[in-house]
């Protein structure tokens, strides 16, 4: 059978990108713009190949609640379905927030349910979500954090999510945002995960149009590491989708522009790793405990151990240590007193910068960016 497109389901696919070591090849629809891994099997799975993304949907919550709460009654006995639920940590912020919500978590990993399962208000399915019967109209509000992207057909997805949703009720959906890859210091293979569908802004955007849902808000349109989108109800879903010649270049550059980038970042890297480790024996703290950190350590050969320190606001909230060094929350460097500072963050650079030389005002702090920049310069002499 030809490979077909999950937004428009035409046939007019390309292959784009070969991922190494996948067995899926990342195609581009050249009709409507939209960048899948084929060929789609059953739900890709929650296991998760990055030790930061076992955290993400944890510390997503918090800002997720946030973005929902100018649509949401406090007042109202909420029937709430999170698909893909995980260890709780959307759930258990919503039912603190709104003690009257009902809660229903579709979760197939057992192992992960014991903090809120068994808690009163909650229910838990342990079935796939493509394998779960959900009540027409049963939910005033669907939960949807770095799931839809797993599944064999978003599209299909989506139409269920439609009929689940009661009138007036409310969908938030969160994916990866394959703007992500458009980094000029990009080193992660972004497509290596266990991701069928990859998300732009528009392809998102259209999809949910297709599928008879109307986003209403759009959260932080400048981050390029989520796409998180608040959805109701709109018009009854169609079957045509008309060509986006302007989608389908956009990607297929993003594309191109990411296999140069990613290659010669790469080969970069190891030095990134040396200059990190040669700053000893001055005590150096990072912060950022994500995906730079991990390519650092796992194809640059940063010595983890070495580190004073690995600073993350999010992630020590829900882990107590990262690549085995304990992990501190920001407010401890001025304990810890290091001499310098690397700033493993992309978009929150600035940000951490400043709050960095708030709590050890005598540190040296220095951007991964920075050092990746003079990496690639040295490569070039």
């Amino acid at each position: 059978m030809p490979l077909t497109c999950d937004l428009c389901r035409g046939t007019a696919l390309e292959h784009a990108y070969a991922p190494q070591g996948a067995r899926r090849q990342v195609w581009l629809c050249t009709h409507c713009g939209l960048l899948q891994s084929l060929p789609r099997g059953r739900t890709a799975g929650t296991a998760q190949r990055h030790s930061h993304l076992r955290h993400a949907k944890a510390f997503r919550a918090e800002a997720n609640l946030a973005t929902l709460r100018p649509f949401l009654n406090k007042n109202k006995q909420l029937r709430v379905l999170d698909i893909g639920a995980h260890r709780g940590a959307f759930a258990l912020e919503l039912k603190a927030a709104y003690p009257k919500a009902t809660i229903v978590g579709i979760e197939p990993n057992a192992r992960l349910v014991d903090p809120w399962a068994r808690k009163p208000g909650f229910t838990w399915l342990s079935a796939p979500f493509e394998d779960t019967r959900l009540e027409d109209e049963g939910f005033d509000l669907i939960y949807s954090c770095h799931t839809l992207e797993r599944l064999k057909s978003a599209r299909e997805a989506l139409l269920a999510h439609r009929a689940a949703l009661a009138p007036g009720g409310y969908l938030l959906i969160e994916v990866p945002n394959v703007a992500h890859i458009g980094y000029a210091d990009i080193v992660d293979e972004f497509f290596a995960e266990k991701h069928l569908t990859h998300f732009s802004r528009r392809t998102l955007i259209r999809m949910l149009g297709i599928c008879g849902l109307r986003a209403i808000a759009i959260a932080d349109t400048r981050d390029t590491a989520n796409l998180t989108v608040v959805a109701v109800k709109g018009d009854e879903p169609r079957l045509a989708v008309e060509a986006d010649c302007q989608e389908v270049e956009a990607a297929a550059a993003l594309i191109s522009t990411y296999q140069v980038a990613r290659m010669t970042n790469l080969s970069a890297l190891s030095n990134v790793a040396r200059t990190i480790d040669a700053m000893a024996p001055r005590k150096v703290a990072v912060w950022g405990a994500g995906r730079l950190l991990g390519n650092l350590i796992e194809n640059g050969g940063l010595k983890a151990q070495s580190l004073a320190a690995i600073v993350d606001r999010n992630r020590s909230r829900y882990a107590n240590e990262a690549h085995g060094v304990p992990l501190s929350p920001p407010e401890m460097l001025a304990r810890l007193k290091p001499d310098i500072v690397v700033v493993l963050s992309r978009s929150l650079e600035h940000e951490i910068r400043r709050e960095a030389e708030t709590h050890v005002p005598n540190a040296e702090v220095i951007a991964y960016a920075e050092l990746l920049e003079r990496a690639k310069s040295f490569a070039a002499a």
